[in-house]
Order: C-alpha cells, then sequence, then structure tokens
C-alpha cells in the first residue's frame, strides 16, 4: 500500500474516473478501480493497482450495492468516489451503509437532491441573487401552451433530473411545444419549460470544492471551445479562462444549499446583455475535470485530503489559457462536421503547443488508448447501445427487431451521450487568484 492510503473510484468506463484515478496515483495513493467489465480505460492505466468487476449500478442497483459493500468489508479503503452520477446517487442513498466502511466525501443525500432536482436549483438561485432564465413549471401538462405564456420562443424543455443533455428538448414555437412536452413528460414527469438564450459565447464552467464549512478550497474556470453536435453537444475542447465574477456567484449559490465537497456549475452568457445565467449545478465530479488537473489543481487529491480530515490551503491560483482537447473521439466528429474546419481556433492539427493538453492521450500512461478502443468494440457489440441509436442507424432498427426490444426515439444529442456512456464515458503561465 502506497503510503497515502488507498481510494476506491466507480465507473471506469467514463473517462472521468480516468483522470480521477491518474491524479490521485501521480500523488502517491493506491488506487482501486472498479467497473462492470474489464475493458475500460481506467482498467489499463498504469495507475489502477486494483480492479474490481461489479454488478452494474444501472441495471441491478440491488446487487451492486451488497457486492461492493462486501468489498470494502474484505478489503479496507480510506475513501469511495463515485465518478458517475448514476453510481452517485446509489451509494448516497445507502450512504449510512457505506460510511461504516469508509469515507464518503459528499454532502447527505438531502442536500445532494436540491441541485439533482433543477427546479429546486433554482429556488436556491433565487435566494443566491444568481440568474437564470425565465422559467415556468407548468402544472399540467395538457395546459402546457397556456401556462408558458409570458415565455418568449425559442424555449427549451428541460427535465428535472437529467444529465448529459438526456431528454432536452429545443422549441422554436407554441405550435411544437405541447407535443414536445408530452415526449419529455413521458419519460421524465412535469419537466420544466425555460427560455432559450441565444447563442454567443460558449458555455462557462464553475468547479469548486467546498470544506466542512461551505468555504471555497479551490476553484476554477474553463469555457467550452468547441463542441460535438456544434451548437448543444459534448465539449470536445475547453480553455482555462479567469471569470472571478462567476466564482462569486457560484460560492453564493453553492453556500446558499450549505455545500460542501466537490461541484460543478455551467452558465451560459446572455449575448443580449451580458448577464451571467445559470444553467444547473453537477453536485459531482464533471467530465472534463482533466483541464483542472492539467492547470496544476488536484480536485481528486484535495477532496480526498477533505475526507480524511486533513488541513488544506486554499489554492488561489491557476493558470489561464491551458486548452484540453477530447481528441477521442470528439474532436474528431467536430473537425469532420465543422465547415470552418481549416479556419478553427486552436487549430486542430495543434497537438504539440506547450499549452496543448489531451484527456485520454498520454505519454505516460498509454495504455487506456487501447482500453477505449475495446471499449468501443465491446459496445459495438451490444444490441443495446444499437436500439439506443435505432432512429439514427437502420441497422439499429434492425438489431431492435431481432431483439425484440422495444426503441424510445431520442434526439441527436442524447444519442451522443449514449455513446458517452458506453464507450468512453467516454498553456500561458499568467496566474490569476481567486478571491
Amino acid at each position: 500500500m502506497h503510503a497515502n492510503g488507498r481510494v476506491f473510484v466507480t465507473d471506469g468506463v467514463i473517462r472521468r474516473a480516468l483522470a480521477i484515478a491518474r491524479a490521485l496515483g501521480r500523488s502517491g495513493v493506491t488506487v482501486t478501480c472498479g467497473e462492470e467489465t474489464a475493458l475500460n480505460p481506467t482498467f489499463f492505466s498504469r495507475y489502477c493497482h486494483h480492479r474490481f468487476k461489479y454488478p452494474s449500478p444501472r441495471r441491478n442497483p440491488g446487487e451492486f450495492v451488497p457486492v461492493l459493500l462486501d468489498y470494502l468489508e474484505k478489503n479496507p479503503h480510506d475513501c469511495l468516489m463515485p465518478a458517475e452520477q448514476d453510481t452517485l446517487d446509489i451509494i448516497l442513498q445507502n450512504r449510512h451503509e457505506f460510511e461504516r466502511l469508509t469515507a464518503v466525501p459528499f454532502v447527505d443525500n438531502e442536500t445532494y437532491q436540491v441541485f439533482r432536482d433543477k427546479g429546486k436549483t433554482l429556488d436556491v438561485a433565487e435566494r443566491a441573487g444568481v440568474p437564470y432564465p425565465r422559467t415556468v413549471r407548468p402544472s399540467d401538462p395538457g395546459r402546457v401552451v397556456e401556462e408558458t405564456k409570458s415565455l418568449r420562443f425559442p424555449v427549451v424543455v428541460k427535465p428535472r433530473f437529467n444529465w448529459a443533455s438526456r431528454g432536452i428538448r429545443h422549441v422554436q414555437d407554441a405550435t411544437q411545444l405541447a407535443q414536445a412536452y408530452r415526449e419529455v413528460h413521458q419519460v421524465f414527469p412535469f419537466p420544466l419549460v425555460q427560455e432559450e438564450i441565444p447563442l454567443g459565447e460558449k458555455k462557462y464552467h464553475v468547479n469548486c470544492i467546498l470544506d466542512e464549512n461551505s468555504r471555497p478550497i479551490v476553484a476554477n474556470v474553463h469555457r467550452e471551445l468547441r463542441n460535438y453536435p456544434l451548437e448543444y453537444g459534448i465539449s470536445t475542447v475547453q480553455e482555462s479562462v479567469w471569470r472571478p465574477d462567476l466564482v462569486e456567484l457560484s460560492v453564493q449559490l453553492l453556500q446558499a444549499n450549505n455545500w460542501y465537497g466537490i461541484a460543478s456549475i455551467d452558465y451560459m452568457i446572455d449575448p443580449r446583455d451580458g448577464t451571467p445565467m445559470l444553467m444547473e449545478v453537477n453536485p459531482r465530479f464533471w467530465g472534463t475535470i482533466q483541464l483542472a488537473i492539467h492547470c496544476g489543481l488536484n480536485y481528486p487529491y484535495m477532496l480526498y485530503q477533505l475526507a480524511r480530515g486533513e488541513k488544506i490551503e486554499p489554492v488561489k491560483t491557476y493558470p489561464v489559457g491551458v486548452i484540453n482537447r477530447s481528441f477521442l473521439p470528439y474532436d474528431i466528429l467536430h473537425f469532420l462536421v465543422n465547415p470552418h474546419r481549416f479556419q478553427m481556433e486552436p487549430s486542430f492539427f495543434d497537438f504539440f503547443g506547450p499549452q496543448v493538453h489531451f484527456d485520454l492521450l498520454s505519454r505516460q500512461d498509454w495504455k487506456p488508448v487501447l482500453g477505449f478502443f475495446m471499449t468501443c468494440l465491446r459496445y459495438m457489440a451490444d444490441p443495446e447501445v444499437w436500439t439506443r441509436l435505432a432512429h439514427m442507424e437502420r441497422v439499429g432498427r434492425w438489431i431492435a427487431r431481432l431483439s425484440g426490444k422495444s426503441v424510445n426515439p431520442v434526439t441527436p444529442n442524447e444519442a451522443i451521450a449514449n455513446i458517452e456512456l458506453s464507450t468512453a464515458d467516454a498553456c500561458s503561465t499568467d496566474r490569476h487568484s481567486i478571491t
């Protein structure tokens, strides 16, 4: 065992689990990674010292909990770090059982659920004075057009409980709203209807850790530079930036909910007046955490120190202009569909710039790339993946008929999010102070 103890990281198939394992391992922590299959990128990492296969927390939560508890009882760990939203949901629902065996450095389930619910999140934002788009919470799906007359189109139908853009529908006028709302309501009951913020600047993300007294230990900001799909898809390239106004808003928001631990807050800047608008709070590790780690902000290790009760000096500086690329597969896909592919900044062909980094690719830890491709091959042979993409591919419809499974239509954004679930998740030296 390494001198700095032992941490169990879940969900090895997603790239943030790989980032967490690398960050902890490089800090001298012994890392155990768990996943339902051995074919995942994190299991291939040199920083994954032990590997454990467990039942799927999404498909078999009733089996997942006792199996993981049994493993932790037989193999003591100092800390448990769930990397995926669904897994964190389950672990916090059974927090008292897990805390008998290890530290769980997250808030209690009641506090956590406030930010899991986008409606309750807006209630906290209202108290904290954090601006957000005009929103209506329809009480009757049959009267949604009447109840949202005060909103300006286009609008967004947004599930209260979701992540990775699943279930979000962009609606251009009232004639489309009733049907769009009904379709989302069938899967995600009583979604919100929110005015859409016009596209201007890309989305900003504020990432924080707060201590047990809700005081900020570290915070940083990054913005999205490219996405796939082009407008509202997964971020393929991110850049660290300096936005103390967004940090201040985010700390206000988190403190209004007595927050502890890690969180990531998303904003869009309204191009009409420059107002930062709250989009959502992710009460977990975020997908692009590798950028913060490239900036020297070791969030996983700081959270581990917090779990152990160690004193942590607040981190008040970080470099701006650091670039992180999700090259496999998203930045490649962006390049293929962007009509201005040869005018992009940073250039698609900038692989070796002093501030350009990658989330999956690493000279010191290259084997996860093999794990990524093996994961892709595994899931390409999984009929469930194709049934989730059946509206896009004729072969998916054929496989769905063979498997006898129903196919629920999903949007292109949802399809890309599903691929992330199934396959991978998948610098300027100027320094600025965090106030």
